[in-house]
């Protein structure tokens, strides 16, 4: 196989996407809402399309359902950058609704995540410089060899960026121990303010920041995304902050996946963290400010 700068694994699926919806229906009514769209969609998902638009060096491997939903979604990214593996039964589908604050909802069936195996991803996967881990609450099997998984990457040498997205009901003390300890193998811990907090059971995010570096690889980098706050970065015993430009939202759907992916095209052009942190929060807010979607502002 031939190397490549980045390899995404994770929750690649079909996102519905509904709103605006401010207020969430009564049981038996129906409302209508002005806008629909059809997308590549899950944490990885959207990573991977991010990458496509940029041209990043990667490779991404998935299974894909055996329905309509596998069929449209194995179109949607570019062949030769995508191992699909069958799996018999349904393709994951989130309808992800979005509120006039930016805010949006999801609602996720698993579908062929949950089939998602090192097993059977492991014969596909090239050298690396990087690995993504990408919405690893919403693939349970994978998720529970994340241990083999980043021990592998190890001994390889490729650099595990993380962002596993948020728990079906919260972080439990028994999840918040599991997390932590996939920490020392990632050396770009990729999450938001929240999630952090939640992780961590702080209540200021600075002690949230310290605790989280204090777990990751010796040459870790922790980066907590803010929104409209632009992202917050931890390495090398130094914070620095990396404000986001004043833009009008459009969709803010996958940003925090768009700017993993921004991020790591960035570390594979050997950018430092800081200009691929602040090369990131530009493709990230270009991103989510237009429709139909871009993710580089055009030059001139």
């Amino acid at each position: 196989m031939t190397p490549r700068d980045l390899v995404i694994l994770g929750n690649i699926n079909v996102d519905l996407i509904l709103g605006p919806l401010d207020g969430w229906p009564g049981r038996g009514t129906e409302v209508l809402v002005e806008e629909l769209q059809w997308r590549v969609g899950g944490n990885a998902g959207n990573a991977a399309a991010a990458c496509a638009a940029l041209g990043t060096d990667h490779a991404v491997i998935s299974t894909a359902g055996d329905d309509l939903a596998g069929k449209w979604l194995q179109q949607q990214l570019p062949t030769g950058q995508v191992t699909w593996l069958p799996c018999d039964g349904p393709t994951s589908v989130t309808v992800a609704v979005t509120h006039s604050d930016g805010e949006r909802t999801f609602i996720t069936q698993l579908g062929h995540l949950a089939a998602l195996e090192w097993a059977n991803l492991r014969p596909h996967v090239p050298a690396s410089r990087f690995a993504l881990l990408a919405g690893g609450f919403l693939t349970p099997a994978l998720r529970r060899e994340y241990p083999e998984v980043l021990a592998w990457f190890g001994r390889s040498e490729t650099q595990v960026a993380l962002d596993m997205g948020w728990p079906d009901g919260g972080y439990t003390p028994e999840l918040r121990r599991e997390v932590l300890c996939w920490l020392p193998q990632t050396h770009h811990l990729l999450i938001n303010d929240l999630e952090a907090l939640a992780l961590t059971g702080e209540t200021d995010l600075r002690c949230a920041v310290e605790c989280l570096a204090s777990h990751l690889h010796p040459d870790g980098t922790l980066v907590i995304k803010r929104g409209a706050e632009g992202v917050l970065l931890h390495h090398g015993g130094q914070v620095s902050t990396h404000a986001a430009p004043a833009i009008q939202v459009s969709d803010t759907v996958g940003a925090g996946d768009i700017w993993n992916a921004a991020y790591l095209d960035a570390l594979s052009r050997a950018e430092g963290t800081e200009a691929a942190a602040e090369f990131a929060v530009q493709v990230a807010s270009t991103a989510v400010s237009t429709s139909p979607r871009r993710y580089l502002v055009p030059e001139g």
